[in-house]
């Protein structure tokens, strides 16, 4: 895991990344395409290069946003220092976010999804990455931004009994 630092240095270096999607956007609607095939190619780059980019900029800006919060609403007086695994890339037993205190003890673990719906393979993820933030140490938060993500978590751990809290932002 890597340490966050400074947030709005880790906000400035998002929205220029930010600025570089849209920037390849922006050039691949200027282009015509004169045939499908043409059109096909350039649509195969345009994903090649936005596509990724695209869902790890919303889980990374996410994670951002519940550091706010919680250093905000929940954790106003103490001392965090925040870990996070920006771009998904951590261990299986690591959580997206991970704030400890001065003597390195894990105070939160939380798992942020920017997925808008709850359905097939993204419920599926959603009981595997509750099962696995049940194991972690800390306050544990599982991150939703949409009304139907927060209710399918709920519903899930009302089911599987783990002592999670649901956060939406």
């Amino acid at each position: 895991m890597k340490e966050i630092g400074n947030i709005a240095s880790a906000e400035t270096a998002l929205l220029n990344e930010l600025k570089e999607v849209f920037s390849h956007i922006r050039l691949a609607g200027k282009t015509e395409s004169a045939n499908l095939e043409i059109g096909l190619e350039v649509l195969q780059t345009l994903r090649s290069l936005v596509y990724e980019n695209m869902n790890q900029l919303q889980h990374e800006a996410l994670i951002l946003k519940v550091v706010k919060l919680l250093e905000a609403e929940f954790y106003p007086s103490v001392a965090i220092r925040w870990l996070w695994n920006p771009r998904q890339t951590g261990r299986k037993d690591e959580p997206d976010l991970c704030g400890v205190d001065d003597r390195r003890r894990v105070i939160v673990s939380a798992e942020v999804t920017s997925s808008q719906k709850p359905g097939g393979a993204i419920s599926k993820r959603m009981a595997q990455t509750l099962a696995k933030l049940s194991t972690m140490p800390g306050d544990k938060y599982y991150v939703v931004i949409s009304e139907q993500m927060e209710c399918s978590a709920k519903s899930k751990l009302a089911s599987l009994g783990y002592d999670i809290t649901v956060l939406r932002i």
